[in-house]
């Protein structure tokens, strides 16, 4: 089987070669060399510009097959070199696994010791050559000859091809110092300096046993120009030689003539770079990516129906066929699946998916910049667009943009959904568009797999998960169950598994291949427990080879042959995902948009009933989101889900809370002077941005009632006495809010509010059936409204009660007003609210504090032991003063 891949691959490397009539088969040191005609080129189709010749007697036409030997250029000559100018190539020999059987049967190695395949590889891999290439021989060394030739094309005296048997004769230069070494050294690198003008052949020629094998490739050499010989060339000017051609003439005016310009170009060019630069720190230092982890919003139940779709676990297909090419048929039933669900929240209004990143300390350093910076510039329909990040631990995570239809690997488990290959053809499109991109950007995946592809409601398909190494560097997530340990070998590239190398472009697209073998097959990548990981590089290919006309693939032979070109164990043969793109289009035969595959997929199946039931369903939940939306925004959720599952609502006191009117000064005046269509507009604007600014802190908008705006914190929703910090940092908001409000009829009119808070117990509850009101009740909504209608515009005024309890809470300014007469209060000692004296930060208070235990109010008992701790506390407010009658 070796020696007819064997046949095979030498047959395909000479597609390109003239034939030849001529066919001579003869024994020459028990080698089997067939002969081909005279040629003028070497191969150049897949990087195949190497040949085999005997090591006895070469010559144009002697060429033999080299059995699995192969050679490529790692580092190729350049194009066009100057003469006696120093360059490096790099050249890779390797060996397939069938060219140790062939060499043993076509005795290519002298050695007696040899009687195998696994001797020969022994020999090649393990023996060590003699440290003086001049002791090496086919005796003692694997490759006992390897060094770099040239022939300048100019200097032949015939029409034959620069090769191993020219004799170094003067025709033939020989640049580098034999070597020898084993096989698995795999790169040879050697410096050549050209002296001769002209189009040059280099040769990288090594000898293996009986055979030697020759790379071919072609400079140009330019003659090397020497200032200073005394000699004006054709390639000198007086400009750049005046030594050879003397000073150039020129005038003041040209002079000027030229060197304004020049100036002006150099402060452009200058001021540009500059500028560039500028942008460019300015990006690298541009923190509003950043986002704080507690401004996305996490819900349960959201997260379960938003999640990624779930993993379906199917077994490999039971089918016994051989794969095609070398795709070997593997069955069983995969390992344990651990079903993940995407993390998803609400952030900025939109759903978006967060991975977090388990690392207990996190350091924003300028590498981790230049990552992010990196990938914010990156913009692709087929890339899954980065939304920015959190950085404080324990909560860093990456927030990227969601895509509701879950990961290609959820999609092509799911037998529920039908595939055509219009569809299968769009994802590999898309994947291939996507890493396009990227490898033109020089950023490598590294972790591309099926998983880390997901698909939007559009059914377009985007890759996440690239880029951010550092971010992710010291992510401690938990250890690996055995399917994701064999899920990550499946992926890994063979030259990967025996050394920790770096993420390469050729890695990529190794595990593009894999993506390609599960979306013909529509199976879990992974083999089972007890079947060899190399199934998993193979897996069976039923789909290609049926015949049901749904699923059978349009092309099958060029499917697989794209999957041995990017399953090469050779990196260097491996094509670039812009080659794999195009050739993708070639063979897709339906060249339609998904969108448009979706439209008659739904044509097709309309007539199904749970596709209708489950949009149905859908277009319900949609409703109820939004009816939920209008009533929650009307009363508080807890109270409005009692009002609709029609549980009796009784009201409820509450122990300590803070109470917050406002009012417009002068707003009678106003009213007068505008239409009530300016008075609507004017109010509707105002109170809109009070509702922006009161959805910042933790507090309860009771209502609004003309110029009267009504605000409770600790209602309906205890919070121990924060209630007080935050009603008067909402109302340095908003007294701060009207200082720059423009009234839109009149926009030179300064507006003007007067506040007043006060804390201390209240009842609330539900007030009617029909449009019912959630109302409070109790002296203290009485003492906060006088509180405002004694107060002066743009100040707040406080009471004693919510005086002490800023105090205790710290970080305000609070100026004493003095005593003053309140109606139906008497003589009350008020204060003015002037504004913070740091950031406060008591919402951050830990909840194990005790300013921050909530009253539980289930028995009669624990309400008593709350009224005692409370009783305690400065500006306290107990039931007594409801009951007097001052």
């Amino acid at each position: 089987m070796s020696r007819f891949i064997s046949l095979s691959l030498f047959s395909l490397s000479y597609l390109t070669r003239p034939p030849t009539p001529l066919s001579y088969c003869a024994a020459h040191h028990s080698v089997c060399v067939c002969f081909i005609g005279p040629t003028c080129c070497w191969h150049d189709l897949d990087n195949r510009e190497y040949d085999c010749w005997p090591l006895d007697g070469p010559n144009d036409s002697n060429m033999i097959e080299c059995g699995g030997l192969e050679m490529a250029w790692v580092v190729r000559p350049p194009e066009a070199v100057k003469s006696g100018e120093v360059f490096s190539v790099t050249y890779s020999v390797t060996a397939q696994d069938f060219f140790y059987q062939w060499a043993v049967e076509n005795h290519i190695f002298t050695h007696s010791s040899i009687v195998n395949a696994e001797a020969a590889r022994r020999f090649c891999e393990h023996h060590d050559c003699p440290s003086n290439w001049k002791d090496a021989d086919g005796e003692n060394c694997c490759i006992h000859h390897a060094n770099i030739h040239s022939c300048p094309l100019g200097y032949m005296t015939s029409e034959s091809i620069c090769g191993p048997w020219i004799p170094d004769d003067g025709k033939i230069f020989t640049h580098t110092i034999s070597t020898s070494g084993k096989m698995t050294q795999t790169n040879w690198t050697a410096k050549v300096v050209l002296l001769h003008a002209g189009l040059t052949s280099l040769i990288a020629h090594i000898r293996v046993g009986r055979m030697q094998v020759a790379l071919e490739a072609k400079s140009t050499v330019l003659p090397a120009v020497v200032c200073g010989d005394g000699v004006c060339e054709e390639a000198e000017l007086c400009s750049t030689c005046p030594a050879d051609c003397g000073e150039c003439p020129m005038t003041p005016a040209t002079k000027l003539a030229i060197g304004l310009p020049l100036s002006l170009l150099c402060l452009c060019f200058i001021l540009t770079a500059v500028w560039l630069r500028y942008q460019k720190q300015k990006l690298l230092w541009d923190e509003s990516w950043l986002i704080d982890f507690s401004t996305i919003k996490q819900d349960q139940e959201a997260r379960m129906t938003m999640g990624s779709i779930m993993s379906v676990p199917v077994g490999n297909s039971d089918s016994n066929t051989s794969c095609i090419t070398a795709l070997s048929s593997c069955t069983g039933q995969p390992g344990n699946r651990k079903i993940l669900f995407t993390c998803t929240g609400i952030y900025d209004g939109r759903t978006v998916a967060i991975k977090r990143i388990h690392t207990k300390t996190f350091s924003l350093s300028k590498t981790i910049r230049q990552e992010v910076k990196q990938v914010r510039e990156l913009d692709h329909p087929n890339l899954c667009k980065f939304i920015g990040g959190c950085v404080e631990a324990p909560n860093v995570a990456i927030v990227t943009e969601y895509c509701p239809k879950g990961s290609l690997n959820d999609v092509l488990l799911n037998d529920e959904i039908p595939l055509n290959w219009g569809f299968r053809f769009s994802f590999a499109t898309d994947i291939a568009r996507g890493m396009s991109y990227l490898h033109q950007h020089r950023i490598c995946h590294g972790r591309l797999k099926s998983l880390n592809c997901v698909l939007d409601d559009r059914w377009v398909c985007k890759i996440t998960d690239y880029g951010l190494r550092m971010y992710r560097r010291d992510d401690g997530a938990e250890p690996l169950s055995t399917y994701q340990q064999r899920l990550l070998e499946v992926y890994m590239p063979p030259e990967f598994h025996n050394s920790s190398m770096e993420p390469t472009l050729a890695g990529d697209v190794f595990s593009y291949s894999i993506i390609l073998l599960e979306i013909a097959t529509r199976s879990d990548p992974v083999p089972a427990e007890e079947s060899n990981l190399e199934c998993a590089w193979c897996p069976p290919l039923p789909e290609l080879i049926s015949s049901k006309a749904d699923n059978t693939c349009p092309c099958p032979a060029d499917y697989v042959e794209l999957i041995r070109r990017c399953r090469s164990h050779n990196p260097a043969h491996r094509p670039t995902f812009e080659q794999i793109r195009k050739f993708v289009h070639r063979i897709n035969p339906v060249k339609v948009s998904p969108v448009d595959m979706m439209m008659n997929l739904m044509e097709k199946y309309s007539k199904h009933l749970e596709v209708l039931v489950a949009e149905r369903t859908q277009d319900l939940m949609h409703e109820k989101q939004k009816t939920d939306r209008l009533l929650y925004s009307m009363l508080p959720k807890q109270v409005a889900d009692d009002l609709r599952q029609g549980k009796p609502l009784q009201a409820q006191s509450y122990v300590s809370a803070t109470v917050f009117f406002s009012d417009i000064v002068g707003f009678t005046q106003l009213s007068s002077t505008s239409t009530p269509y300016q008075v609507v507009d004017f109010l509707n604007k105002l109170y809109t941005t009070f509702d922006d600014i009161i959805d910042n802190y933790d507090v309860y908008k009771v209502e609004t009632i003309g110029d009267a705006y009504m605000v409770v914190s600790g209602v309906p929703q205890e919070n121990g006495i924060l209630h007080a910090s935050e009603i008067a940092s909402m109302a340095l908001d908003l007294v701060g809010v009207c200082r720059t409000f423009r009234i839109p009829h009149k926009p030179n009119m300064q507006l003007q509010i007067r506040a007043g808070i006060h804390s201390g117990p209240v009842v609330a509850g539900v007030v009617g059936t029909k449009m019912p009101r959630y109302c409070l009740f109790g002296d203290t909504v009485n003492t906060a409204s006088r509180m405002e209608s004694t107060s002066l515009a743009l100040k707040i005024q406080c009471s004693s009660s919510a005086f002490y309890l800023l105090e205790e809470i710290g970080g305000y300014v609070l100026e004493c007003r003095g005593m003053l007469q309140v109606k139906g209060k008497g003589d009350m000692v008020t204060y003015w609210l002037a504004g913070k004296k740091v950031s406060l930060v008591a919402r951050d208070v830990s909840p194990d504090t005790k300013t921050t235990k909530h009253v539980t109010m289930e028995t009669e008992k624990e309400m008593e032991k709350e009224r005692e701790l409370y009783s305690s506390m400065p500006g306290f407010l107990n039931d007594d003063l409801l009951l007097d009658p001052a």
